[in-house]
C-alpha cells in the first residue's frame, strides 16, 4: 500500500493545528472578565475611602492594612466566584493541573509581599507598600506567562510602570497610587477580557 506524502503547505496546516491545541490545553482561561473588573471596582473604592476619611500608612497604619487587606479579600473571593461559575459553564471542574499551576505560581509571590509588608510595618515605612506591592504581584503573573494569555504579561508590565510612579512620583498619594495600579489597570483589563469573549456575557 503507497504511503501518502503531505505536501510543505498541508504539513505547515498540520503544526499549527497541533500548535492551536497545544495552546488551548495549556493556558489558563477562566479568569473571568467579571471577576478581573470588579477588583478594580473594589480597588477604586477602597483608594476614594482612604482618600476621603483620610487613613494614611504614616498616621493610620492599622487602619491602613485593614482598609486594602479588606479590598484584596474581596477581590479575592470575587474572583474566586466568577472563576467557579466560569468554569462550570465550561463543563470543567473549578479545580485542575492548570489552577494548581497559577496557584503555585503566585504563591511565593503573596507571602513575600506579606513578609515585606509585616517589616514595612514595624520600620513604619508603609508609605513604600503601595509600590512594592505592585512589584510583587506583577512578578507573580510574568512567573505564569506559560499558562495566562499575553494581556496578563501586559498587565504585568503596565504593574512595573505604575509601580515605578508609586515610589517616585506619587510617594505622598498612596491610595492614588493604589486606584492608578490596582483600580485602573484592572479595568483595562476586565475591559479588554470582555471585549474579547464576546457577547461580553453579564449573567
Amino acid at each position: 500500500m503507497p504511503r501518502e506524502i503531505l505536501s510543505r503547505e498541508e504539513a505547515e496546516q498540520s503544526l499549527e493545528t497541533i500548535r492551536s491545541v497545544l495552546a488551548k490545553t495549556t493556558r489558563y482561561t477562566h479568569i473571568s472578565w467579571v471577576g478581573v473588573t470588579f477588583a478594580g471596582f473594589q480597588a477604586s473604592v477602597a483608594a476614594l475611602i482612604g482618600w476621603a476619611v483620610p487613613v494614611h500608612p504614616e498616621s493610620s497604619p492599622r487602619a491602613f492594612l485593614a482598609l486594602w487587606s479588606g479590598a484584596m479579600a474581596a477581590a479575592f473571593l470575587t474572583g474566586f466566584l466568577t472563576t467557579q461559575r466560569k468554569a462550570r459553564r465550561a463543563r470543567e471542574p473549578y479545580w485542575s493541573r492548570k489552577l494548581e499551576v497559577v496557584s503555585v505560581g503566585l504563591l511565593p509571590a503573596f507571602v513575600g509581599a506579606c513578609l515585606l509588608t509585616a517589616a514595612l510595618a514595624v520600620a513604619g515605612r508603609l508609605d513604600l507598600a503601595p509600590g512594592l506591592w505592585m512589584v510583587f504581584y506583577a512578578v507573580g503573573i510574568l512567573s505564569l506567562g506559560h499558562v495566562l494569555d499575553w494581556e496578563f504579561q501586559l498587565t504585568a508590565w503596565s504593574f512595573l510602570l505604575a509601580a515605578a510612579a508609586a515610589l517616585f512620583l506619587l510617594p505622598g498619594s498612596p491610595h492614588l497610587a493604589m486606584f492608578c495600579g490596582f483600580g485602573l489597570i484592572h479595568f483595562l483589563l476586565g475591559l479588554y477580557r470582555c471585549f474579547k469573549e464576546r457577547p461580553c456575557p453579564l449573567k
